[in-house]
């Protein structure tokens, strides 16, 4: 039977779960290479270092005849050897049984947003924040209360003063992520305490995202929350395998904390969902049981060399600042206009510097306070240094045609 009857609409949460700014123009990065364009991604933290061998070479050694559920928890290998890479490599005591493994660090967030939060409960951010913390937001029905950080004071915390009067009676929890996606900014101890100090003044989680942990800069050693307050039950630890060992499509990540309460609601939202994948799990054991440190030093040590071009390249641009990131690989970068969307797409609609364009993240959609961002970008440095500063050469032309074009 026909009927016109409109469709009803879609739910609330649906409507309200934002397209990722990181791959939003993806469409038009790709109608560009349809055309012939060779396009540099700079929109995305896909890291193009080879990944390790020890979690290639282990994949035709996976035995079992049938490729069976994981344990929803995670195998306990797995467990056991990222316990034991932590304690080696950081001089921490992290025990097997406070890990959840998981699918990403994406799932081990959204476990934490439904654990801690009821429907309406609030998540305090720092603004700009990881574009898909706000997705994650809308999917869990949570509230992310932003404080904004500046690019001119390198996105630093702000004071304790505004940190706390952005506090309602529906915080639940303090995220932060460190180093910082999209900034790179690296949080001090200093900044660290401020925050667990609220915490427990207040009685809130402290969430940590430490995805780029060892991917920091200029001499800095890894800083875990764990290293301030090893046995704190209100702290949760969020990682991944993916930046530090170029594994984003294994998708494996954990979640960590010494609240063994925490760890068991979340391990029930977990079996809803089955398991994490089990061929990458055995890889990843194999991997953080034999891994060499000295491809984590090689790793650091050439996005820091990709950073210094990039920030070199971008510093001889009339009207850019930046600020230096110390960890991770993007940098927020200010442009001397004003709607950076409208470039982002300008750059892969129209412009061509010798057949070559660029993809880049417009910043706005890192940013949860109305109006800000958008005169910026996020640049990933996740490609290598001679493409970075032809990237340099092509924003600089973009930004002198987008100019003159009016």
């Amino acid at each position: 039977m026909k009927t016109n009857t409109p469709l009803r609409p879609l739910s609330q949460r649906a409507r309200k779960t934002p397209p990722s700014p990181i791959r939003r123009l993806s469409g038009l990065a790709e109608q560009a290479k349809q055309g012939g364009a060779k396009v540099h991604h700079l929109n995305i933290g896909q890291p193009d270092i080879v990944s390790p061998n020890e979690f290639l070479a282990s994949l035709p050694r996976y035995a079992d005849k049938v490729v069976a559920y994981e344990a929803s928890q995670g195998s306990q290998i797995l467990r056991e050897n990222w316990s034991h890479y932590m304690n080696d490599l950081l001089s921490l005591s992290t025990q097997p049984n406070n890990f959840l493994i998981t699918m990403g660090a994406s799932e081990a967030l959204i476990f934490l947003f439904m654990a801690l939060c009821d429907a309406e409960d609030e998540i305090l951010i720092f603004d700009p924040t990881y574009a898909n913390y706000i997705g994650f937001a809308a999917l869990t029905g949570v509230n992310l209360v932003p404080v904004h950080s500046a690019l001119d004071d390198g996105f630093c915390l702000p004071g304790i003063d505004q940190i706390v009067s952005s506090l309602s009676d529906k915080t639940r929890a303090i995220l932060l992520c460190n180093p910082n996606n999209p900034t790179g900014t690296t949080y001090s101890r200093d900044e660290l305490e401020m925050l667990l100090n609220l915490c427990e003044e207040r009685n809130l989680y402290l969430v940590v995202d430490e995805t780029y942990r060892e991917i920091v800069f200029d001499g800095r050693a890894p800083l875990s929350i764990l290293h301030l307050a090893p046995k704190n039950k209100r702290i949760a630890i969020v990682d991944s395998l993916s930046k530090r060992f170029s594994l984003c499509g294994a998708r494996i990540g954990c979640l960590y904390s010494e609240n063994e309460v925490l760890i068991e609601k979340c391990l029930s939202m977990a079996q809803a969902r089955l398991s994490a994948p089990s061929v990458e799990q055995f890889a990843a054991s194999e991997l953080l049981q034999s891994v060499d440190a000295q491809y984590l030093e090689d790793a650091r040590n050439e996005y820091e060399k990709r950073r210094d071009a990039l920030c070199a390249r971008l510093s001889e641009i009339e009207g850019v600042t930046f600020h230096t990131p110390g960890g991770a690989f993007y940098a927020v970068v200010r442009l001397p206009i004003e709607n950076a969307e409208d470039f982002s797409s300008y750059l892969l609609r129209e412009f061509r510097d010798n057949g070559e364009t660029l993809f880049v993240a417009p910043a706005a959609g890192f940013y949860m306070g109305a109006g800000r961002g958008l005169n910026k970008v996020r640049i990933a440095f996740v490609l290598t240094e001679d493409t970075l500063g032809r990237a340099g050469d092509i924003l600089e032309a973009g930004l002198q045609a987008y100019r003159k074009k009016g």
